[in-house]
């Protein structure tokens, strides 16, 4: 049932929008490029794993290249999130109606699309570690037959994310090591089995992993393939590093970008090389006041007192209510584990690890939304697991309170209940309306179709029509399927609906991720392959000022404005520049 309403649900909105800046045209890009035969991971920078494209690619073997057929594949990586997340909460309460109530849940608000493998890996890992560590099994043999579940979800995890790979890594392991406790007279006879679970997920995941080692390995890339788990590794702890100890970075070493603003412009040449350009970056930069790079900036709760309406205070409020929750979980489900494990009570030591577990899985995702993004699509993503976490403890904090004599008790475990509540309550409140989230709200004033190459015909805006037709027919006009398209800083569904290549490794680049060479490496790359169009958005990508385009790239902004010329359409935050050549002469 969860599965039709599903269908009938995404049936209503699978066409309805079009985000040039959405991850559906990375998908998309890399995806063609990969039946190209570009090599992953060193022909283009996939910033995830392999498995995020894959299944892409071999999609486009089959139906081509096609949007449509591309949101359908995500779509349905939604039905079964929701159903993963309905098997989970059944399994744990018992209660079908309270199972198909978070389900549906998950269906109404699926996440930030084109993302949804992030729930998906989430509540998938949750699945097989509840059953394989956690619950008891029927019999000895579905043991091992979950160990090796949880080994190849683990290893699937590693093949998208590595990073939220290593975060389950840490999970996998501390369930390993707390499965022989709490069981009186059981250590001895659960040791084992313990060890030899571990041994079975190891052997699962590098099961999982082995095909697509052995295609790296013929094909030429398996020293990328294999250098992004270290990698990843110590990006993460640069990253802990730079989040927990803020007043370190300015010591630390990672590449800046090109932050100078308008101010000291010179004028430029059409002489200039590409290191002259890079020259003139260094001296704006030494002129300008020095900006920090960083990503989206995260408001402090205090602004939520200061907001004008209750809806936007209620975005800053669920910023943090998450960390509150989890915190509060944390603390009371490890204190029942603790004493569970002290007194050897089997009783009270699978409701905490359940709770443990849910929320662990949840937190996976937590720093992605929290410190890099805090906005609604990547906490959508955050809340898909976590309301999966909330279900389960309010349940557990609902049974304790009928068995509690202490009134005190039944009032906190009460207190718990409604905060969970509030918590899913004003969630629901913020995100339903927000197409960002994954929703129906896609469909809002979306009756205007806007047909392009690859399959792109989908529904848009009155006023988005125009110059999104309009965009694709002037990038087509001006270029030929064989000629290099650039757009900048992040829009790549302009290359997929046009059909137009590009030759960046790297689709995505802003203000926080460019490295000191980017003036010089760009305008060299631009001079060597001279695009046949370029496309500048000038929107703020990170929410600040500093992150739009014309500030912290100006000398790269400056190169093309002088070099190439641009098409006075309005394309909204578009910018369209044209080779002079591909501009035929006024009649």
């Amino acid at each position: 049932m969860l599965a039709i309403l599903a269908v009938c649900y995404y049936g209503q909105y699978y066409r309805s929008g079009l985000n040039l800046g959405g991850e559906g045209g990375t998908a998309a890009v890399y995806a063609m490029r990969i039946n190209e035969g570009w090599l992953p991971l060193k022909d283009m920078t996939l910033n995830y794993n392999v498995m995020w494209f894959y299944p892409v690619a071999w999609l486009f073997k089959i139906t081509g290249p096609d949007y449509i057929a591309l949101r359908i594949y995500f779509f349905s990586l939604c039905v079964i999130m929701a159903v993963l997340g309905f098997l989970i909460v059944r399994r744990v309460t018992g209660l079908g109606w309270y199972a198909l109530l978070v389900g549906t849940l998950i269906v109404l608000i699926p996440g930030m699309m084109f993302r949804n493998y992030m729930g998906l890996l989430t509540l998938l890992n949750t699945w097989a570690l509840l059953h394989a560590f956690v619950f008891e099994p029927k019999s000895p043999r579905w043991r091992w037959i979950w160990f090796a579940v949880a080994g190849l979800a683990l290893g699937l995890t590693f093949l998208l994310r590595v990073e939220v790979g290593l975060f389950f890594l840490v999970i996998y392991l501390g369930l390993m090591v707390l499965y022989p406790f709490g069981f009186r007279g059981e250590f001895l006879r659960r040791l084992p089995i313990a060890l030899g679970g571990g041994m079975v997920c190891l052997a699962a995941a590098l099961a999982i992993h082995l095909p697509f080692y052995v295609d790296a390995r013929v094909r030429g890339f398996d020293r990328e393939f294999l250098g992004q788990y270290p990698d990843k590794w110590n990006l993460l702890k640069f990253e802990v590093g730079r989040t927990l100890l803020p007043a370190s970075r300015k010591t630390e070493s990672k590449p800046t970008a090109d932050q100078s603003g308008s101010e000291g412009w010179i004028d430029v040449r059409f002489k200039k090389s590409p290191k002259d350009w890079a020259r003139r970056a260094a001296e704006e930069k030494a002129k300008a006041a020095a900006v920090e790079s960083q990503g989206r900036p995260r408001p402090p709760l205090s602004e939520a007192f200061r907001q004008h309406s209750f809806y936007d205070a209620v975005f800053i409020v669920l910023l943090y209510l998450p960390l509150f929750v989890s915190v509060l979980m944390i603390v009371l489900a490890g204190a029942t584990l603790l004493w569970a494990l002290l007194t050897a009570d089997s009783a009270i030591r699978e409701p905490a690890l359940v709770c443990l577990v849910t929320l662990g899985s949840a937190l996976t995702l937590f720093s992605q939304y929290f410190f890099f993004r805090p906005d609604t699509p990547h906490l959508s993503e955050f809340m898909v697991p976590f309301l999966v976490a909330l279900a389960c403890a309010s349940f557990y904090a609902g049974r304790a309170a009928l068995g509690l004599r202490a009134w005190w008790l039944r009032v906190g475990a009460a207190g718990f209940i409604l905060i969970c509540a509030a918590t899913e309550g004003l969630y629901i409140y913020h995100a339903f309306p927000k197409e960002s989230a994954g929703t129906i709200a896609a469909t809002h004033r979306r009756a205007y179709e806007v047909k392009a190459d690859n399959g792109v015909h989908v529904l848009v805006k009155r006023k988005e029509q125009p110059w999104l037709q309009a965009l694709h027919d002037t990038i087509v006009r001006y270029s030929e399927p064989d000629e290099w398209v650039v757009t900048m800083p992040y829009s790549p569904t302009i290359n997929f609906m046009t059909n137009r290549r590009s030759y960046l490794k790297d689709l995505y680049i802003d203000n926080a991720t460019a490295g000191r060479h980017f003036t010089e490496d760009t305008i060299r790359d631009l001079e060597s392959h001279r695009p046949a169009v370029i496309v500048i958005d000038q929107r703020d990508i990170n929410d600040t000022e500093i992150s739009r385009f014309k500030n912290w790239a100006r000398p790269t902004y400056d190169y093309i404005r002088t070099h190439y010329v641009r098409i006075p359409t309005e394309f909204d935050t578009n910018e369209v520049y044209v080779r002079p050549d591909k501009i035929p002469p006024q009649t």
